[in-house]
């Protein structure tokens, strides 16, 4: 307990640092803009440029495996060039523009009202009304972005107005920065997404920009400001962000990155002599209250009998920008959770006899074969953040005799050198009170990660004719049907199954 309790105060100190790094950044921008008189476009090409070629390459370190199979992804480079375009290269244009227009600690704290539509966004998607929380949140963000444009003089703008609206195009751009990317950011990780998507933004901002025309003077200061915003505080600020993320929780990171528009007030303050007034400072406030009423879970008791997968099953609206939400999470099973593997199987043995599949007498996986997967290492035990059990699958990548064999179809993969170059899938279960719930997609691409890891060119699978959901769930994320095989068991029983084989 008390290794844990240290971890966590290292993820606090560590979300904190990456928040002031953030504030400073902004700072830096706004000192090149008004010192040096560099333009924000030009900021924003050198910026992403590097940062993504700085992610890319930490990337080729950490997992050269992973950069690479994401180019055969198709789908997911689509998704990330989107990603790209409207929420990194949006976000950062419309940042530096604001703050331009205003300072660093006025131009941070607009964009934190991105939470609200954020919040609007989920309420609409849920079909709901925005929760007593999140509507004083809804009143404060516009109450503190009226103090903070009017300087209390509510007939005119204390900002300019070109400043305000671009302020207001940066918060719906943390929302589209923020709510595009969860399903690549799951399926290959930050580091591969964000430099990526930096990349890509970097090379079409470039492009339109040319910012090889655009007249900069070069000189000590506006290089160290310029490196200082890509290391520190991008870069540096982002990996300790992962780091608060990893040993504090995303949520208690997220809240604590809050310190970022504060930081960026109070360094453009006493750096750069920006003046700050009360209204800035009542304005501050009322945002800040804003962003830990919008970022709370509802925490109203449920009766007893609910079960805590059913007090959790709505996450957070907000749990930080471009993080990995970790709604699930995986862990190899031990002997322990035999009797958890067991159930779910069951339960997956009972939602077989609804779709009509007569299974027989004898049940797959036997509580023998299941023991072996376990203690082998390949069965993987699927939790809420809770910890508690809602699913399993299994993977194993030894070649399966069942798909040696000759068949009706063709596999995508072949044997090399007596080695197998596939992974296979097996025994996919999710709890009936989490069923639809994205518990299922997050196996396949958690398997996905696994058999990218060991090397593996592809994954298979096989199910039974009539287990239409599952081929749904297959078929949908880019599992091609490969032909329909036989399956003896021992006794020389014969059951036919549909092959499913997916390029990783």
């Amino acid at each position: 307990m008390a290794v844990r309790g240290n971890h966590v105060m290292r993820g606090i100190v560590c979300a904190l640092l990456g928040g002031v790094l953030w504030g400073f950044s902004g700072t830096c921008a706004q000192l090149l803009m008004t010192t040096y008189e560099v333009p924000a476009l030009w900021i924003t090409c050198i910026r992403m440029l590097i940062a993504g070629g700085l992610f890319l390459l930490a990337t080729a370190v950490k997992d050269w495996g992973r950069l690479v199979a994401v180019f055969r992804d198709w789908r997911s480079l689509i998704s990330i060039a989107a990603f790209a375009l409207f929420g990194v290269l949006l976000t950062q244009v419309s940042y530096l523009l604001v703050i331009g227009y205003t300072d660093a600690g006025t131009g941070t704290m607009l964009e934190q009202i991105g939470l609200v539509f954020i919040m609007l966004y989920v309420c609409l998607r849920t079909r709901r009304l925005p929760r007593l929380r999140e509507a004083a949140g809804l009143v404060l963000a516009l109450i503190g972005m009226v103090a903070i444009s009017t300087q209390g003089n509510i007939g005119s703008l204390a900002i300019p107005a070109e400043g305000l609206a671009w302020g207001l195009v940066a918060a719906l751009a943390l929302a589209f920065y923020t709510l595009m990317p969860a399903h690549v950011l799951k399926k290959w990780g930050s580091l591969v997404v964000t430099g990526l998507a930096m990349t890509f933004g970097g090379v079409a901002a470039t492009l339109f920009v040319r910012p090889w025309t655009i007249p900069v003077h070069v000189e000590a200061g506006m290089v160290a400001a310029m490196a200082a915003i890509i290391v520190v505080g991008t870069l540096g600020a982002y990996m300790l962000y992962l780091q608060g993320i990893t040993d504090a929780g995303p949520v208690k990171a997220s809240l604590l990155c809050c310190v970022e528009p504060v930081s960026a007030m109070v360094i453009s303050a006493v750096w750069l002599g920006t003046p700050v007034t009360v209204f800035d400072i009542i304005g501050c406030a009322l945002i800040l209250g804003m962003v830990f009423l919008v970022t709370q879970r509802e925490e109203d008791a449920l009766p007893s009998s609910e079960s805590a997968h059913e007090k959790e099953s709505e996450p957070p609206v907000f749990l930080g920008p471009a993080a990995v939400l970790g709604y699930y999470s995986s862990r190899v099973a031990g002997r322990e959770d035999y009797p958890t593997a067991m159930r779910l199987l069951d339960e997956g043995h009972d939602a077989f006899k609804k779709l009509g599949i007569a299974e027989g007498r004898k049940k797959y996986p036997s509580p023998r074969r299941l023991m072996h997967s376990i203690k082998n290492g390949t069965t993987h035990i699927i939790e809420d953040r809770n910890g508690v059990p809602i699913g399993m699958y299994a993977v194993s990548f030894s070649p399966d005799a069942q798909y040696e064999k000759p068949f009706a179809g063709t596999w995508l993969t072949s044997k090399e050198f007596g080695d197998a170059e596939y992974a296979v899938l097996h025994w996919v279960n999710v709890a009936a009170d989490a069923r639809r719930s994205g518990v299922g997609r997050f196996i396949l691409d958690d398997a996905e990660r696994l058999a990218r890891k060991r090397g593996r060119a592809s994954l298979r699978a096989d199910i039974y004719p009539e287990n239409e959901p599952m081929r749904a769930l297959l078929e949908k994320y880019g599992y091609s049907e490969r032909g329909s095989i036989v399956v003896r068991d021992y006794f020389g029983r014969e059951k036919r199954r549909i092959a499913f084989e997916k390029l990783l």
